[in-house]
């Protein structure tokens, strides 16, 4: 008996003559819907469609072989039941013929056959990702120069702007990034042209008129209501019995604010009429501006009533200060500069990105050129050529098909289309314009979910699928939407937990999705029902399971990865789930289990590590891990030295290695030899390979011989050939199969091996390129995981990130790193893209030595954050979806946040969603799933880290107890101690330096500094317009660093120079006097013109009339003061971390900017010069640094250090630390 499909999937099957988009939720079968309209659209004698007149376009390559295979399977089931049916029989020869492809393979299959309509050579070849790489670099290598050259001012700006300091690389980063942007669009040249800047000043009116003053003005009324919201909830709480009702008279004047600038907001668009208010001539949006500018807020009543509720009157306190937060966001995003100068700051950014625009179009040309010049294609060639053979381009911008699209149209009966979600631009109109739809006929078939579009990077665009979500028809017409609801993955205790998160976290307002009714999943899967165990409650119902750090040091990830261990073992062998060939109940094994990360880089070893500790079985799915490898390593190490011996990190990979056999001792003694201290390790080796009489000689001598016997070969040898002579006269590959993971370390070297023959297919050829080759592969993260294939029947727990993870499903789901940040480094670059909004970049003036951002570029950049929170909540959902019986989520905090998200329960209010406001608001997923998991009643599990420890060791004690059990019924008399103590430290040996694992010899106190700043999570809050001096190139050192970091080594050398002494008060300084020595400093080689030029002189000044200098002065006559003292400080490893041992030693170098001694003891002085708005900021950042000055003092000196001071030249402030 086939499969019995629901009334929807039925009606997307027969459906006829309508293009038809299918809206499939997670689990709702799309898969074997498809399949059966395919297999019943050339079934039916009636239809008369054979298979190769049906185009079937997969997202991959698998999911064509796979779709293919079941199409073919069902043909053939179905031609079994009918074996006179002529037609089926054909259809078993033509599918062979049929195109079930995917999108590249349809472009390069169109292309080999109609290539000379677009003057193409048909012997052309298709570029891997590698020589892609190498290829764009050279090209740009070449544009940059040629463009220096030229010297065009435009382009020298742009270079000032965006590259200062000589790092062309940041350059050559944005006009790829441009470039690959635009290359989303079907006509990426005039994309790049329309978003050009005009030349010229626009007036604030023509702004006005813009997509992204539009979108800004959406952003604000957004804002503003939520702030209303708020305000109305705070009114609400005030007029309730025992509400704060001395707070209604400033809740009524924040009404009064908002409701002003919500009128102010609706006009902000049309202009002065718009608003409803009299403006006095001035716009909506000046006034705005001006309201904000002078924000202000009455202070609440400090009147005390007994009657009034604590709880409703801090509820108030908290929507006040939010709706504050809201309103001061919105001055400080958009409205921080006067409207009046905002076409000025967008024409002072204009310049550059004009210049930038015409790189990248530049760029564009010469790329192509080159490419056509080596008959090459890439895939995103594939695509534009595919689109120029079956469109006609006309001058203004419309479309017609080609001859060759109407024969396609002609050809194919029906186009279907699986992942339609992931589709972008150019692949919409590739596939419509071979679609009847011009002629009447309706012949597309779309199956998709917008909620699982999670491929934002690879620049797909949701809004296509919603589009069309929005404007088909439910019922009969020529364009017809069929939503499949019904999930038949998962029970319903998982479908539940999905839907009540959804319901409130998945706006149209964030990713275009509106979970509702329509959207939401209704189970459909039919389970076994559970043995009932009484008092345990639901074993199935989805958890939430939080860890709370406690005093002891313990790393976050681990520490979750302890509570997951734990969990796991209370599942594994117990929870009973459906067996997939038996259907029955069985008990859970490792198998079943799943832990999902949304970017495993940095998690997923600590994970794997962790339970392994803890006796789980795991395997990590990663894309990433190759270049990684030690044998991979050492491998392309030793390319790297035949190609030049005199790279000292790569010589000494191979040296340490087991292809040359050196000890650390020995490769000490070999630089130790080097008496000038400027001999590269190569040097070294070849003079003791000279002089010396000892083993360490024959070793260097052998050493030697092989580098230049493989020297010879590399002249002659193809890449793969060497690499293999390689492996067999060193024997490394039988040396790397007798480690451990010996077979996966194997299968990494052939990997070596096939990527070498691939190389050897590009036009590039010997053995610079291929280094060249295989470190753009790692630069671009182009990885190929490690390879090893994991047999499915393994009995192993797998991590997986979640991208990895859709179109699979797990009977136990982990989520994890619930706690993690979400990355919104895109949104803070220089310049930032939108296919829609355009193109916006800072405003920088290197004369003025200012940057500042733009509030276009602000608009793009709240857009940019916007996006990706909605690709976020896509993310989230494919992970939740991937649970067939059990979902986990986790997460790490800090103990004393446990509760920050929760709402006091007689609060509660029935909402039906968390504002799109409040979502943006969210920093991770812990910030999203905390307050909505606790609003639907569900139950947080906080788990105490001694909590997890203690049952580690009580695992651990039973895991022995167990084991004496079995040695007493095993053994007798005398054998049983010495088996049991045999088998204990063989069962319970560990490295006895396992914790020393990533522990360093030496660091810096910056280094330490760096690590607390990231476990308090401090960021910079308060930005201030980056310095950005402006240097003559000439004078420019290659590797320079401009910014923050010259600005701070800058005041840090005037001040070890500074003749504090030349007046007899520090305050007699005044900013002329300064900017007179700072002259005399530069003029005498003392200081750089770099820190000449980075140096604010009334700053210096200011710090002059401060105590402290005065104070600095006087012990610089006594000859007690001293600058830029250097130390080395020894620690024991225990203050580092708990986990490891006091006996080991850690040194701890860095240089104090100033001490003094007075009386009474030393006083140590830091000079700071991050823009923060007050010294707490200071302290939280540099408390640890500080500390440890002042230990390095007391044992330099002997005395006791009495004060610990920051100076900051932002705040111009002396912050002192407590001892």
């Amino acid at each position: 008996m086939g499969m019995r499909f629901t009334k929807s999937q039925q009606r997307a099957i027969d459906l006829r003559g309508s293009n038809i988009l299918v809206s499939a939720a997670a689990g709702s079968g799309k898969t074997a819907v498809l399949v059966e309209r395919i297999v019943k659209l050339v079934s039916d004698p009636a239809n008369d469609t054979d298979i190769d007149r049906i185009l079937v376009v997969t997202f991959t390559n698998a999911a064509a072989a796979q779709m293919r295979e079941r199409i073919l399977g069902a043909l053939t089931q179905k031609a079994e039941q009918e074996p006179d049916n002529v037609h089926l029989q054909r259809q078993l020869t033509l599918i062979h013929n049929a195109k079930i492809t995917t999108i590249d393979s349809f472009c390069l299959n169109l292309i080999r056959n109609h290539f000379n309509e677009i003057g193409l050579d048909p012997d052309f070849r298709t570029a891997d990702d590698g020589e892609r790489k190498l290829l764009e670099q050279d090209v740009l290598a070449q544009l940059l120069e040629d463009s220096f050259s030229a010297g065009d001012p435009g382009f020298l700006h742009c270079v000032e702007c965006f590259a200062p300091g000589g790092r062309e690389n940041r350059l050559e980063e944005l006009i790829l990034q441009l470039y690959q942007f635009s290359m989303s669009y079907p006509w990426p040249g005039e994309w790049l042209l329309r978003h050009r800047p005009p030349e010229g000043e626009a007036s604030l009116e023509d702004l006005r008129n813009e997509n992204w003053f539009r979108w800004m003005a959406k952003v604000v009324r957004e804002r503003l209501q939520e702030c209303s919201l708020c305000v109305q909830e705070n009114l609400h709480f005030c007029e309730e019995p025992d509400g704060p009702y001395l707070y209604a008279q400033m809740v009524e004047e924040d009404k009064a604010l908002v409701d002003r600038l919500w009128k102010l907001a609706e006009g902000l668009s049309e202009g002065p009429e718009g608003c409803g208010l009299q403006t006095d001539g001035a716009d909506c949006c000046q006034k705005l501006w001006e309201e904000l500018s002078q924000l202000s807020f009455a202070r609440l009543s400090s009147k005390k009533d007994p009657s009034i509720s604590p709880e409703k009157r801090e509820a108030v306190k908290r929507g006040r200060e939010r709706m504050k937060n809201l309103l001061t966001g919105l001055r400080g995003k958009f409205f921080s500069a006067d409207p009046k100068t905002w076409p000025r700051q967008l024409r002072g950014s204009s310049e550059a990105v004009r210049a930038l625009v015409d790189l990248a179009l530049e760029f564009m040309r010469r790329l192509e050129e080159k490419k056509r010049e080596k008959n090459l294609l890439d895939f995103s060639d594939m695509e534009h050529l595919a689109l120029k053979i079956l469109l006609n381009r006309k001058e203004d911008g419309t479309v017609e098909p080609t001859r060759t699209a109407l024969e396609y149209r002609e050809q194919y009966r029906e186009i279907l289309i699986d992942e339609y979600q992931d589709s972008n631009l150019v692949q919409e109109y590739l596939l419509q314009s071979i679609s009847g739809e011009d002629d009447g006929r309706f012949d597309r078939f779309m199956v998709g979910d917008v909620k699982q579009s999670i491929y934002k990077f690879r620049l797909a665009r949701p809004e296509i699928f919603m589009e069309k979500f929005a404007s088909y028809q439910k019922d009969e017409g020529p364009c017809v939407r069929v939503d499949l609801k019904q999930n038949f993955r998962s029970r319903k205790e998982v479908t539940d937990c999905v839907n009540d998160v959804f319901f409130q976290l998945m706006h149209r307002e964030l990713g275009g999705v509106e979970y509702d009714e329509e959207s939401a999943l209704y189970p459909g899967a039919s389970f076994p029902a559970a043995p009932e165990s009484e008092g345990e409650g639901d074993p199935y119902a989805p958890e939430f399971l939080v860890a709370l750090k406690g005093e002891e040091k313990e790393d976050s990830k681990r520490l979750e990865a302890r509570m997951i261990a734990a969990k796991i073992h209370e599942l594994a062998g117990k929870l009973p789930v459906r067996d997939e060939s038996t259907g029955q109940l069985r008990p859970a094994r490792y198998k079943d289990i799943v832990i999902l990360l949304r970017s495993p880089s940095g998690w997923d070893e600590v994970f794997r590590k962790t339970l392994e500790e803890e006796g789980i079985p795991v395997y990590v799915t990663s894309k990433t891990g190759y270049f990684a490898a030690a044998e991979v390593q050492t491998a392309l190490n030793f390319l790297r030295v035949l190609n030049n011996p005199l790279q000292d990190i790569p010589l000494f990979g191979v040296m340490h290695s087991p292809v040359g056999g050196f000890s650390d001792a020995q490769i000490a003694l070999l630089r130790a030899g080097d008496e000038t201290g400027k001999r590269s390790l190569y040097g070294c080796m070849k003079e003791k390979a000279e002089k010396g009489e000892d083993e360490l000689t024959d070793k260097c001598r052998e050493f030697l011989a092989l580098l230049a016997r493989f020297r010879e070969y590399a002249v002659y040898l193809p890449i793969h050939s060497l690499i293999r002579r390689f492996l067999e006269e060193t024997g490394y590959l039988y040396t790397v199969s007798a480690l451990p993971a010996g077979n996966q370390r194997k299968m990494n070297i052939e990997m070596l091996l096939a990527r070498a023959e691939s190389f050897e297919k590009t036009s590039y050829s010997g053995l610079f390129h291929f280094i060249r080759y295989m470190e753009q592969m790692e630069k671009y993260n182009i990885d190929f995981g490690e390879t090893g294939a994991l047999d499915e029947n393994a009995d192993i727990v797998r991590i997986m990130s979640i991208h990895k993870s859709k179109g699979l499903e797990f009977p136990v789901c982990f989520l994890a790193g619930l706690s993690k940040r979400f990355n919104r480094q895109d949104s803070v670059q220089p310049v930032i893209l939108d296919m829609d909004l355009g193109i916006a970049a800072d405003w920088i003036d290197p004369k003025a030595r200012t940057k500042q951002a733009t509030v276009k570029k602000n608009a793009l950049a709240a857009k940019l954050v916007e996006d990706s929170l909605g690709e976020e909540l896509r993310v989230l959902y494919v992970a939740m979806t991937r649970a067939e019986e059990k979902l986990i989520l986790t997460a790490c905090c800090k103990e004393e946040k446990d509760g920050f998200a929760e709402t006091e329960p007689s609060l509660k209010r029935e909402l039906p969603r968390m504002s799109a406001a409040r979502i943006l608001e969210a920093g991770s997923y812990f910030d999203l799933l905390l307050p909505v998991w606790t609003a639907c009643g569900r139950e947080v599990v906080w788990r105490k880290q001694e909590e997890l420890l203690g049952e580690k060791l009580g695992r651990e004690a039973a895991g022995q107890n167990q084991l004496q059990r079995l040695l007493w019924e095993s053994a007798s008399g005398q054998e049983r101690d010495s088996q049991e103590e045999r088998l204990r430290q063989r069962v319970y040996s560990r490295y006895p330096h396992e914790n020393l694992e990533g522990l360093f010899v030496k660091t810096t106190v910056s280094e330490l500094k760096k690590e607390g700043m990231q476990e308090e999570g401090v960021a910079e809050l308060f930005p201030e317009p980056e310095v950005v001096p402006y240097l003559p190139r000439f004078v420019r050192k290659e590797e320079e660093k401009l910014g923050g970091t010259l600005r701070g080594s800058a005041y840090h050398r005037l001040l070890e120079l500074f003749p504090f002494g030349q007046k007899p008060h520090t305050y007699l300084w005044d900013a002329e006097d300064v900017e007179q020595t700072i002259r005399d400093l530069r003029e005498s080689g003392r200081l750089s013109e770099e820190y000449a030029s980075a140096v604010n002189f009334r700053k210096i000044a200011a710090f002059l009339r401060s105590n402290l200098a005065e104070r600095m002065r006087r012990a610089l006559e006594a000859g007690r003061l001293k600058r830029e003292q250097p130390f080395v400080l020894g620690i024991s490893a225990a203050e580092l971390s708990e986990t490891l041992p006091e006996e080991e030693t850690v040194l701890i170098q860095g240089i104090i900017d100033a001490c003094f001694e007075e009386e009474d003891g030393v006083v140590v002085v830091d000079y700071k010069t991050d823009a923060v708005s007050d010294g707490s900021e200071l302290l939280r950042r540099y408390r640890v640094q500080l500390e440890y000055y002042a230990r390095a003092l007391e044992q330099i000196t002997g005395k006791r250090v009495k004060e610990k001071l920051i100076y900051s030249f932002a705040l111009r402030e002396v912050i002192s630390v407590e001892l």
